[in-house]
């Protein structure tokens, strides 16, 4: 078993939360919503979850912009907790003065919960209650958290402010993690992270209110559950990332817009409605760009919605000013973050490198939200109606056309479909599920061309609302982002709706009721089965092969952090003894390096792909980091990294050490300590005094070499020869020459052996002569090994002569010593003896 310091560290975040959502959120929650709606008391603890943490934010967003005017740090706990608690009394005096009106009211009587229904509820609690708990045990660990929620939210607590050069992510998880430790006053992960089950709870009443207000509590259970208990939602419920706040305010952001939608209340409630769906869509904008393709999903339902009523106006106009409210309620939460980018100079917004579009896989598993709607939608025709042997038929090969082009792309039953373009869905596959779809349609014809009854059409138009609501962040996703399925969680409580609609449909409570005792406790049985693997999802690693509770080397944040970062850590690891160590604050030379920052929020991380050894130089860099996040910062600026002089210099002893280099399977990194750049520069003293070399030994006016011979005298079959040579470009050099090494039978004699030397070689390349600079000095230590088949001889004395071939010449470059020509090759000094 694991130790538990970790709960003692989660609980100081628990009261800025709770003051969060209940001390701001809940007062606000009920000034927002009408005296009726306050019966509901999972729509005001939706509400209270998300207006809490918006207005929150949006205070600090306000602090960080007028500490800027006034070069002041105004994030500091005294500035948020004061104007925290004057937002707060405004909320509740609104609220106080509404109050009347609720007790005056009566609250909706319903019916008690079903057994399944009740079973559904304490599945999700249980859920809930296991991911609070690894929430809780686990501090910052994925990518993004790492690179950007995580870390940012120290940098400003270090701050006191948002630097100027952060514009990237809207910041409503950020400063959420940041109110909680400048509030504790203190850098801690697991109270930060004490937020998370907050929105993760939002959600899931988002989702379950999405069913309820818009259908009935049944349909409510069932969306709230196919969202919660999904697997791959509750992997992700404890990471930290936006997807799971972004699904909940955007979820919020369509249950009040369909609410305003569908007409049924006055004009003034729903108008009401749609303004609250703006102010949830301004907050998704506040947390991701993305939430955009919501504004588009409303357009889409307008030009929908226009196309219906036969393009007349006065139909169309209501419909139009209810979008009009929502869109101009979004603005001031939606817009504040992208309006400060463009006052700093910043892009407003910073879309994704293109190299993710090329990562999108484009696959039929992307597809299983909607496969599930047509098949429960089948089952739903084909138990309400009697079908004709026909019928079946048609509508089994469609419904197996269909499956079959969804499945032909999954890569856990073909391998070979992993990865991008192999993945993308082909278009014999595509043309499958078309005919599939199409067959379904013309074998359910006579069924769908009857009257749809009073009670159908309002699931049916519910269900279209939320597709063509979802349809054009979908298309964005599938087409542009699927490389992660997370990716698509902000629209998957739509997507699960109407596959809700169609399962309360199939499993009302009437027929259940129907059913025999057994068949009920058969059902519920059934029922536990399919859900236990979301329940304790987030208990396992992805493979379901360990337990995380029960791993009792994960006993500290560095070993919870190796877990899903090992190389990374090797390097922090490094650098935490560096500063130990030394007296000098290391300036790290990390191109493409993005997860550094969280562990030294303040230390000098330069992210730039430098290319020269100059560049270096210039930069002050203590350390360089090169590896797989590096060699894609180069490629994307166009620069083959082997190719670049600093890379293809990492061989160089004298420059750089190698103080980690390690693979983990996914990313790759190498920590080099940078050494005196300026020796680049200075003859060592041994081969020349004031500069100046004591012997010139020069190979075809371009190249100048300084050796004192090879070690040991006395070579063995398995001795290592050590050779240190040091060279310095007299001139320009255009080609890369091959420096030749030859062991002779004694002065004059015959080659025993010939060696082909790579200057500076390493695992990425070598430090080849066209990335010389005039003058430098470039010191090249090669370690050599007989051949087995090497001819040795105690008759003479072997000498090392050194030459210099011109590959393009097709020649040896000529020699001169002392500016006297001596032939080709440089006669090292000293003699050896070969030994067998």
């Amino acid at each position: 078993m694991t130790s538990f310091y970790w709960i003692k560290e989660s609980l100081p975040g628990l009261l800025p939360s709770l003051w969060m959502v209940g001390g701001v959120g809940l007062p606000w929650a009920l000034a927002a919503l009408s005296t009726r709606q306050w019966h509901s008391r999972a729509l005001v603890a939706a509400l209270a979850l998300a207006l809490g943490p918006a207005w929150l934010t949006a205070w600090m967003l306000i602090l960080d912009v007028m500490g800027a005017q006034l070069d002041t740090r105004l994030l500091t706990a005294e500035w948020i907790l004061s104007g925290s608690i004057i937002i707060a009394i405004a909320g509740a005096v609104i609220a106080w003065r509404k109050r009347r009106r609720f007790f005056a009211s009566h609250r909706p009587q319903q019916p008690p919960l079903a057994g399944d229904e009740k079973l559904i509820v304490a599945m999700i609690v249980i859920a809930v209650a296991i991911r609070w708990i690894h929430t809780a045990f686990w501090p910052f660990t994925v990518y993004d958290a790492l690179w950007v929620y995580g870390s940012q939210a120290r940098l400003y607590f270090l701050e006191g402010m948002i630097p100027h050069d952060i514009g990237y992510y809207p910041q409503f998880v950020q400063l959420q993690f940041t109110y909680v430790q400048v509030m504790i006053g203190a850098i801690n992960d697991y109270a930060a992270r004490m937020v998370i089950p907050l929105m993760h709870i939002g959600s899931i009443l988002a989702a379950y209110l999405l069913g309820a207000r818009l259908i009935n509590r049944r349909v409510g259970f069932i969306t709230a559950a196919l969202w919660s208990l999904h697997p791959y939602v509750g992997q992700w419920a404890f990471r930290g990332d936006l997807e799971i706040p972004l699904a909940f305010t955007l979820t919020m952001a369509a249950l009040f817009f369909l609410s305003a939608w569908r007409g049924e209340n006055e004009y003034k409630e729903r108008r009401a409605n749609a303004i609250l769906a703006g102010l949830m869509l301004g907050i998704a904008l506040f947390t991701k760009p993305t939430a955009g393709a919501f504004i588009w999903g409303i357009l889409l339902l307008l030009a929908a919605e226009l196309i219906m009523s036969r393009f007349d106006a006065r139909r169309w106009l209501p419909r139009f000013k209810l979008a009009s409210w929502t869109g101009l309620a979004c603005l001031p939460m939606g817009l504040f973050w992208y309006a400060r980018n463009l006052l700093l100079g910043h892009e407003a917004i910073t879309l994704p490198k293109a190299v993710w579009l090329t990562r999108a896989l484009r696959n039929g598993d992307y597809l299983a939200p909607l496969l599930a709607v047509v098949l429960i939608g089948c089952l739903a025709i084909v138990l309400r109606h009697r079908l004709q042997r026909r019928e079946v038929a048609t509508v089994g090969i469609g419904i197996a056309l269909l499956v079959a082009g969804v499945l032909a792309s999954n890569a856990a039953l073909f391998p070979a479909r992993v990865d991008p373009p192999a993945s993308y869905l082909r278009a014999e596959e595509a043309l499958g599920i078309v005919l599939g779809l199409t067959l379904i349609a013309l074998g359910l014809r006579e069924r769908l061309k009857r009257p749809v009854s009073q009670q159908t059409a309002p699931l049916l138009c519910t269900s279209l609302w939320a597709l063509l609501l979802a349809a054009p962040y979908f298309v964005t996703f599938y087409f542009s982002y699927s490389y992660h399925y997370r990716l698509g969680f902000a629209i998957l409580p739509l997507l699960c709706l109407p596959s809700a609609i169609g399962l309360g449909t199939i499993l009302n409570r009437d027929r259940i009721q129907a059913w025999s005792a057994g068949i009920r406790r058969a059902y519920h049985v059934v029922l536990i089965l399919v859900c236990v693997p979301g329940m304790v999802a987030v208990a396992t690693n992805v493979d379901w092969t360990s337990i995380w509770l029960l791993r009792g080397e994960l006993k500290d944040d560095f070993k919870k952090y190796e877990v899903f970062n090992p190389s990374l850590m090797q390097v922090v690891l490094e650098l935490q003894d560096y500063l130990r160590e030394s007296e000098r604050d290391p300036v790290v030379l990390a191109p493409g390096e993005e997860r550094l920052p969280f562990f030294f929020p303040q230390m000098e991380i330069i992210d730039a792909a430098a290319t020269s050894l100059d560049e270096l130089e210039a930069l002050g860099a203590t350390h360089l980091i090169y590896g797989a996040k590096a060699r894609e910062a180069y490629l994307a600026q166009g620069v083959i990294p082997e190719e670049s002089q600093l890379i293809a210099a990492l061989g160089r002893h004298d420059l750089f050490e190698t103080v980690k280099a390690h693979y983990d399977g996914f990313f790759s990194y190498e920590l080099h300590e940078v050494g005196d750049m300026r020796s680049r520069h200075r003859l060592p003293e041994k081969f020349g005094v004031d500069g100046q070399p004591l012997v010139e030994n020069i190979f075809g006016d371009r190249l100048q070499v300084h050796a004192r011979g090879a070690f040991p005298a006395h070579i063995h079959k398995t001795t290592p020869i050590t050779l240190q040579l040091t060279w310095q470009a007299l001139q320009a050099l255009d080609r890369d020459y091959q420096f030749v090494l030859q062991v002779l039978e004694g002065e004059g004699g015959a080659a025993a052996q010939e060696w082909r030397l790579l200057p500076s070689a390493h695992r990425h390349g070598n430090y080849a002569t066209s990335h010389w600079q005039v003058g430098e000095i470039v010191n090249d230590r090669q370690i050599l090994r007989l051949a087995s088949d090497t001819r040795r001889s105690n008759d003479y004395d072997y000498v090392f002569a050194l030459g210099v071939w011109d590959p393009q010449e097709q020649r040896f470059l000529p020699l001169v010593v002392d500016g006297v020509p001596a032939g080709e090759f440089l006669q090292l000094p000293g003699t050896h003896k070969l030994r067998s």
